[in-house]
């Protein structure tokens, strides 16, 4: 009975997506189009919360929690690497390479901590990157990355407190995670027990991709689209997005406003108003 009410959750969220693509055929259609009102109803119809998880979001690795420094981070990271190393320690007699494995590690670890990227005054080159709206400038942030094989791992802190972690991984046929965002998503819906919340693309917002989301009692968790053959598992601690807005007193600057010094120019040009009409017979 469980099994069936899981891959009923899996399939609603499959018909979801499949909603999704059907959507944006709808928004494309001239305005007279007699769809246009049903994908109106489906995007009203979009829960305003996530749906709560029927088994907890786990963290990776163990050990991690939220409001974290950078240092105790980097600490565990160490401790999460010298367990990855242990196997090839086995293998290796002692002598010139299990010094170039020692040299190796020590790389790792300090790869590590110099990816440290502070979100301050100077822009970075993460903008050009899916990461961009992840961070904002100016309130304190920063980001660690952890790269192992081809995927990656990015840590992100706000006021050196860890608050926010996506991972990177890809897709394709016989991957465990899926062959494609959709079949990712659905087995998502099974681990969790629940279908998540769809969120479409919405260009007119500055939102280019597709999200499915669900959250527990302490974690929000997003599957990002990245296009083909790769997807984003981001999470997210709910205590500190709840106060994002205070936490962020500098908001990130409109790119189309028009610089101050620019219009306070532009109001000095203008000639002075006409002065009202006098009246002849005072």
């Amino acid at each position: 009975m469980k099994a069936k009410r899981l891959l009923g959750a899996a399939v609603a969220v499959g018909l979801g997506l499949a909603a999704i693509a059907s959507t944006n055929v709808v928004a494309a259609q001239p305005k007279g189009g007699k769809k246009a009102p049903a994908a109106a109803a489906a995007a009203s119809a979009r829960p305003a919360e996530p749906p709560v998880t029927k088994k907890t979001i786990a963290l990776n690795p163990q050990g991690i929690t939220w409001g974290m420094s950078t240092k105790q981070v980097a600490a565990l990271v160490d401790k999460m690497l010298d367990a990855a190393y242990v196997p090839r320690y086995k293998a290796t007699s002692p002598g010139v390479k299990m010094r170039a494995l020692d040299a190796e590690l020590a790389e790792e670890k300090s790869a590590f901590r110099r990816s440290r990227i502070d979100f301050g005054k100077l822009p970075t080159g993460i903008d050009t990157t899916p990461l961009k709206g992840e961070y904002t400038y100016l309130n304190k942030e920063s980001m660690m990355t952890l790269t192992q094989g081809e995927g990656k791992r990015h840590f992100f802190f706000i006021q050196d407190k860890l608050w926010k972690i996506i991972d990177e991984h890809a897709l394709g046929e016989g991957n465990p995670r899926g062959k494609d965002f959709q079949s990712a998503a659905i087995k998502l819906a099974t681990a969790f027990g629940v279908p998540g919340r769809v969120t479409p693309p919405d260009p007119d917002k500055g939102r280019f991709i597709t999200e499915v989301d669900w959250k527990d009692a302490a974690t929000h968790f997003r599957a990002i689209d990245r296009g083909e053959g790769a997807i984003a598992f981001a999470y997210e601690d709910l205590v500190t997005l709840s106060s994002l807005d205070s936490l962020r007193p500098n908001k990130p600057q409109d790119a189309n406003a028009i610089d101050p010094a620019v219009a306070s120019a532009i109001r000095k040009d203008e000639p002075a108003p006409a002065p009202p009409p006098t009246d002849k017979k005072k």
